[in-house]
C-alpha cells in the first residue's frame, strides 16, 4: 500500500470518468469554503460586530446581564423577589489580524462580582442554590458573589 500519491497516480486518475468527477466535486467544496468560509468558521466582518468599547454601552451590557440574571434566580425555589446588580472588570477586547481586516476574536467583558438581595436570602439553601448558578453562568467563585435577604420595613405608627 503507497503511503502517498504521486503526480502519476493523480494522471491516472483524472483519465477516468470517476476521477473527473471526483476532482470536480473536491474543486467544488474548495471554492465554497473559499466563498463561505466565514459562514464555516463563525468569523465576521468587524462591522457586524456590536463592540463594548463606552462607558454608556458597558452600563447597557451590564444592566442586559441584571435582568437575565434577574429573571432566572427569580425562578429558583424559596428566591422569592429578587434585585440584582452586576460589576465588569474589563470593557472585552477584541482581537485583528496583522492587517486588521480580520477579525480574530471578541472577548465580553469580565464579570466582577454579583450582588443578589432577595426575599429568601437567609435561607442557606436557597443561597446555596443561588450562589452555584451565578457563579455557573458567570464563571465566577463564590468570593465574587454576594447574596443577602430583602429588607423590609415597616412604618410604625
Amino acid at each position: 500500500m503507497k503511503a502517498m500519491i504521486g503526480l502519476g497516480d493523480i494522471k491516472e486518475l483524472l483519465k477516468s470518468s470517476k476521477g473527473i468527477k471526483a476532482a470536480l466535486i473536491v474543486g467544488a467544496v474548495l471554492i465554497m469554503f473559499i466563498a463561505f468560509g466565514d459562514v464555516f468558521t463563525g468569523s465576521r466582518s468587524k462591522e457586524t460586530i456590536k463592540q463594548i468599547n463606552t462607558a454608556d454601552q458597558l452600563a447597557e451590557y451590564e444592566n442586559r446581564l441584571e435582568q437575565r440574571l434577574t429573571d432566572i434566580l427569580s425562578q429558583i425555589d424559596g428566591v422569592g423577589n429578587v434585585r440584582v446588580m452586576v460589576t465588569l472588570d474589563t470593557s472585552g477586547q477584541t482581537e485583528y489580524g496583522r492587517n486588521s481586516d480580520m477579525l480574530l476574536s471578541v472577548t465580553a467583558p469580565e464579570v466582577r462580582g454579583v450582588i443578589v438581595v432577595c426575599d429568601g436570602g437567609d435561607s442557606a439553601a436557597v443561597k446555596a442554590k443561588v450562589y452555584d448558578a451565578v457563579s455557573g453562568v458567570f464563571g465566577i467563585n463564590s468570593l465574587h458573589i454576594s447574596v443577602t435577604r430583602c429588607c423590609t420595613y415597616k412604618e410604625e405608627t
